[in-house]
């Protein structure tokens, strides 16, 4: 009978970093490495205290390829990377000698040297990186995810969301699947990067033949909760224009009697079928402009815009004061509901959050 295969059966010594004078073993995934101990005690306390600790008697372990330091839950790339500069001459570790190229390198290092304490190897990676990140539309796209996942772990919210948003654009621009940026943001808990993310889907709905079809509405590998949160976010966001979008001035702003002094019948020949055209006439053109309604908030500025430019410049509507009186106080309901209802997305797809906010 033949026996089982041994686990250690495919492990390796690594072709770079198994140094013939090297005093301690360790193994990574299925590869070994034989580095001398004292660069790593020099550089990482945290390797420091493992080899101060006291050794079991009859312990062997780090002394050969059969008994190696085992270091769970690390990736043999990542090692690699640090042992690399770790023992590299200094002209090979100048900052301005580096390339866009060494980016998966330095991911690794400065992930590798966060965990084990490693302060100057890791301000040293991401003093690498920095200069390529000035910006992201150099930086392969192959990289975004690995650079995301790093300064998540780091706690740095400002370039995570900077790497964000690049990947944001990449995702929509190359139609790329939302599954993988839709994991990430969740994972940073990113409430910011998830609306985005659910807008970018909206938009490839909107895009397609029938935006309420059975097809175009198929789940693709997305969780139920973000698939509820985007259908209840495309409604929310279409109800809110359709109750614009009436030919109508919408109650809240309208005026039901003249604010410029005309009498009430003057008021609905004069006024009201003048504001109504003005009206109509900006929410189409805000439509045509921003054709989705996930830029809720351009639309809306278009509208103010639109409707205050016209009360400044319309030859008809200046020549009466009146009307000029009345319609200002349209144009300020408006602007004051743009800016203290509908100022953020999060509340279409995160109901609570709404909520939250106005207690």
């Amino acid at each position: 009978m033949a026996l089982p295969a041994s686990p250690f059966a495919d492990v390796l010594r690594d072709k770079d970093h198994y140094h013939p004078t090297g005093d301690s073993i360790i193994r990574v995934e299925n590869t070994l490495f034989k580095v001398h101990k004292l660069f790593l005690i020099h550089n990482s306390p945290v390797f420091a205290t493992m080899f101060d600790l006291p050794v079991r008697m009859g312990s062997l372990e780090g002394s050969s390829d059969d008994w190696p330091i085992v270091l769970e839950g690390e990736k043999a790339e990542d090692l690699r990377a640090v042992l690399k500069y770790i023992y590299a001459p200094p002209i090979r570790v100048q900052i301005h000698s580096m390339t866009i190229a060494a980016i998966p390198e330095m991911i690794s290092v400065a992930k590798f040297s966060h965990k084990y304490e490693m302060d100057h190897w890791k301000e040293w990676a991401l003093e690498v990186l920095a200069p390529q990140l000035v910006d992201p539309n150099y930086i392969p796209v192959d990289h975004i995810p690995a650079l995301h996942t790093l300064y998540n772990l780091l706690g740095d919210t400002s370039t995570r969301g900077r790497i964000m948003k690049h990947w944001c654009q990449v995702v929509e621009r190359d139609d790329l699947s939302i599954l993988p940026i839709l994991t990430a943001a969740d994972a940073s808990e990113d409430r910011n990067a998830l609306v985005d993310i659910y807008c970018i889907q909206i938009r490839r709905w909107e895009n397609s033949t029938n935006v309420l079809g059975p097809q175009s509405f198929a789940q693709g590998g997305v969780g139920p909760t973000h698939f509820q949160r985007i259908l209840s976010g495309y409604t929310s966001l279409s109800l809110l224009w359709n109750r614009l979008r009436s030919h109508q001035i919408p109650h809240p702003f309208q005026n039901a009697h003249c604010r410029g002094g005309y009498d009430g019948p003057d008021h609905d020949t004069q006024c009201v079928p003048y504001f109504r055209k003005q009206w109509t006439e900006a929410i189409m053109d805000a439509e045509h402009r921003y054709p989705h309604i996930t830029q809720m908030s351009s639309r809306l500025s278009c509208v103010g815009e639109r409707l205050h430019k016209q009360n400044s410049t319309d030859p008809y509507y200046i020549s009466e004061p009146e009307m000029i009186d009345c319609f200002s106080v349209v144009i300020k309901r408006f602007k004051k509901h743009v800016q203290n209802d509908t100022g953020s997305l999060a509340g279409h797809f995160f109901p609570e959050s709404q909520v939250a906010s106005t207690k």
